[in-house]
């Protein structure tokens, strides 16, 4: 009986190591899948971001009163809704305020992903994340 004790006392000590060195082996591959996908995230919320802001930037840009003032607010509202830094806007052709109806505006924001991101990881670092909406003056 003793001699049967000891053995699973024996075998119990050896598995916790195991367990140990699973451990110690696993955690930095699931760290990384964590944090990678924590990261991805952020860089398509960087995305659907600089594409919200230059949709509602267009839309105040294809308005018969407004100015190229008007339609880089309306970006940038919606940038620092969602706290995103080193933006920049970019209207094509500039000065909305004299196109004729009919004109194709383009509205263009870039956002840096170093300045935007939570993590330095190199896939994402260096880029820069662009967006453009385009709609006909009226």
């Amino acid at each position: 009986m003793k001699c049967r004790l000891t053995n699973r006392m024996a075998r119990a000590k050896s598995r916790r190591g195991a367990a140990a060195v699973e451990f110690a082996v696993c955690l930095p591959v699931v760290l990384l899948v964590v944090f990678g996908s924590i990261q991805a995230a952020s860089m398509l919320f960087l995305r659907q971001a600089t594409i919200q802001a230059a949709y509602e930037g267009v839309k105040v840009a294809i308005r018969d009163e407004s100015t190229d003032e008007k339609v880089r607010e309306a970006a940038q509202a919606v940038l620092d809704g969602r706290n995103l830094t080193g933006v920049t806007i970019d209207i094509q052709p500039s000065n909305v305020e004299t196109l004729d109806a009919g004109t194709v505006v383009d509205v263009i924001v870039s956002a840096p992903s170093d300045e935007n991101t939570l993590f330095p990881f190199a896939m994402f670092t260096g880029q820069i994340v662009s967006a453009n909406a385009v709609m006909v003056k009226e």
